[in-house]
């Protein structure tokens, strides 16, 4: 029996809830949850082999990289368990993530004194959105790897994505394949049709108040 099997069987012979508490976070949740949508803005979800993907790191760091997926999953031991927030009103809560911290990840990069901002790249070739550095070395925010103890949907961003819990859907940006740091914000793909780059959950706020 793999490990993660025997530690959820475990959980449930120790007494259901009781016993789960003792396990780490991506233990406790062995189905990947339903998200209402997977919204696509170019359309289509991109087809990623994990064997040839690479995440390119470069702009105002000491000098640019590449990560290969299995040098990203190494990395990727943070749990996280954060509800996800669409700005069309729905949410999912408790969802369990495991990822990279995204403040950990910058740090590795060694950003110059000149950067200011992180620029997230979509493998669709279309997306991209940003955060300040104090945005992006808040708590909880992850590159995120998996969900619910299990890799990426393709749908939902295979097989990296950012999380920025604090802010609505949109900012967290699925299949994430570049990463640059930049002194200057560029304009986000919903912020051109007149979303908040600084998109923070604000209660009663709904997608019919931005049309």
């Amino acid at each position: 029996m793999q490990r993660r099997d025997f530690l959820l069987r475990s959980a449930r012979l120790a007494g259901g809830v009781a016993g789960a508490l003792l396990l780490p976070a991506w233990a406790r949740a062995d189905t990947i949850p339903v998200f209402p949508e997977y919204y696509t803005y170019a359309g289509f979800y991109p087809q990623i082999d994990p064997q040839h993907y690479q995440l390119q790191c470069g702009g105002l760091i000491a000098k640019p990289r590449n990560f290969a997926l299995a040098e990203l999953y190494q990395r990727s031991v943070l749990p996280e368990v954060r509800s996800f927030h669409c700005v069309t009103g729905w949410t999912v809560a408790n969802v369990h993530w495991r990822g990279i911290r995204l403040a950990d990840f910058l740090a590795e990069l060694r950003p110059l004194d000149s950067a200011r901002f992180v620029v997230f790249h979509s493998a669709d070739g279309v997306y991209v959105d940003s955060l300040s550095l104090d945005q992006a070395r808040a708590p909880g925010v992850i590159l995120a790897t998996h969900i619910a103890g299990q890799p990426l949907l393709r749908k939902g961003g295979f097989p990296l994505r950012l999380l920025v819990p604090q802010m609505y859907g949109y900012k967290s940006v699925k299949w994430v394949d570049r990463i640059d740091l930049l002194a200057d914000r560029p304009e986000g793909t919903w912020e051109r049709d007149g979303y908040p780059s600084n998109a923070y959950i604000k209660k009663g706020f709904s997608w019919s108040d931005l049309l």
